[in-house]
């Protein structure tokens, strides 16, 4: 018997929202920041809820959202709260490897700017790139062996690779490691994170 033990589950979606409504988001969101900003590193800034009503848009993109954070939870749990943040970073910034577990349940991370998608190319392939700006999910045996360390047979990737792309949603167990390679470009890169806790339902 070969039992899978313990599989980190990661959820990638295009939400397909209009440009000029992942615009707006942008341009309103990094209004807030600029008011909650308290220092200057990305996580210094005034405690804060964007889906808490004061800003509108952000509760619009959570309605479009919730739908795929339920499919990705599945019949056995459901969200019981979620707080909104957005994270500016500017060039050469980048997010080191953490985890968020004692913030939350389950992570989501919105992007409403990056590159657009091609409906005429494969979903993953677009998706699934390593390069500047990338956005690692590793697994919860993940560890930093070093270059050309071997991957036993039935081991899966230690890091799956996001290429942020404009209307990519993704979600992942907050359990799990993740980190964002720098950001080269000129504009602010703003991404929107949901910081989600969940109910297990019968047991």
């Amino acid at each position: 018997m070969i039992l899978n033990l313990f599989p980190t589950h990661a959820g990638v979606w295009s939400l397909g929202l209009d440009p000029s409504f992942d615009q707006s988001l942008y341009e309103s969101l990094l209004r807030v920041h600029a008011a909650m900003k308290a220092g200057e590193e990305i996580w210094h800034r005034q405690k804060h809820d964007i889906f808490d009503g004061s800003v509108p848009i952000a509760n619009e993109l959570f309605r479009y959202a919730m739908p795929k954070i339920a499919e990705f939870i599945g019949p056995n749990g459901h969200v019981i709260s979620c707080q909104g943040r957005e994270v500016v970073r500017n060039r050469g910034v980048e997010i080191m490897p953490h985890a968020d577990e004692d913030e939350c349940h389950l992570q989501a991370v919105y992007f409403p700017i990056g590159p657009e998608l091609d409906k005429t190319n494969d979903f993953i392939s677009q998706v699934n790139a390593y390069g500047p700006n990338a956005f690692a999910i590793c697994n919860p045996d993940w560890r930093s062996s070093g270059f050309g360390a071997m991957r036993m047979p039935w081991e899966t990737p230690g890091k799956f690779w996001i290429a942020p792309h404009r209307g990519l949603l993704i979600a992942f167990d907050a359990r799990a490691v993740h980190f964002q390679k720098p950001y080269h470009g000129e504009a602010p890169f703003l991404q929107v994170l949901l910081n989600i806790k969940v109910e297990r339902l019968n047991g």
